[in-house]
């Protein structure tokens, strides 16, 4: 029974933990190293862009048209940590290295007024949540889209990785956590947490797992 409630109390509390994770991978190809890592400001123009956002109801449309542009700065603090990165705008072209690109399906800021409700949290009431799509390609292998152009413009990258995002406050309520806004605005530790979510699911060991401080094997 003891073990019992433990487990149940175990998924409750990992359940309600904000975060991000990878919902869904198309494409998988086990490339590492790159030599250099171009973000393109991800597409909003089919975005369901909804709940509570900085600025209000007025500002929603100009908040909107640059969370493309926001995500791709959280992507480029996140991803440096693997290689130099930049990002660059929709006509430029990556010239070595990877690129990295996608969309922002859904970016749902929640109810303020729902996660401050003591009871109704638990549940989810009020909580945010993302949806993207990223797509990793290598632009040192490129296919030919345009036969008429030999410049680099035409050319698209041999597609490494393809996977969606989704995640949000999920249950942290009115306190919050260092993942999660409380009665904040909810987007940019969204935002975070995905780019985050990014960086790990494209590096060998980020938690540093198998360093070890000692030489000695331990049983």
């Amino acid at each position: 029974m003891k073990n019992v409630l433990f487990a149940l109390g175990a998924t409750l509390l990992l359940s309600s933990c904000a975060g991000v994770k990878v919902a869904h991978t198309d494409v998988a190809s086990g490339a590492t190293n790159p030599r250099a890592i171009y973000i393109r400001p991800f597409d909003v123009s089919a975005t369901r862009y909804v709940g509570s956002h900085s600025g209000g109801e007025g500002e929603r449309p100009i908040r909107q048209s640059l969370a493309g542009r926001e995500f791709a700065d959280n992507l480029k603090l996140e991803l440096e940590k693997l290689a130099p990165a930049r990002v660059i705008e929709n006509d430029e072209i990556a010239p070595e290295g990877w690129i990295v690109e996608g969309s922002l399906d859904v970016v749902n800021g929640g109810s303020r007024t729902g996660r401050a409700v003591p009871v109704l949290h638990h549940v989810g009431v009020g909580s945010s949540e993302v949806l993207i799509h990223v797509r990793v390609s290598d632009m040192g292998r490129y296919v030919e889209t345009d036969k008429k152009n030999d410049s680099a413009i035409g050319k698209k990258g041999r597609v490494l990785y393809e996977f969606d995002l989704e995640g949000g406050s999920r249950a942290t309520g009115e306190l919050g956590s260092i993942t999660a806004p409380g009665l904040g605005h909810a987007v940019p530790f969204d935002f975070k947490n995905a780019a985050e979510r990014v960086m790990m699911a494209l590096s060998i060991d980020p938690h540093r797992y198998g360093v070890r401080s000692s030489p000695t094997i331990r049983y």
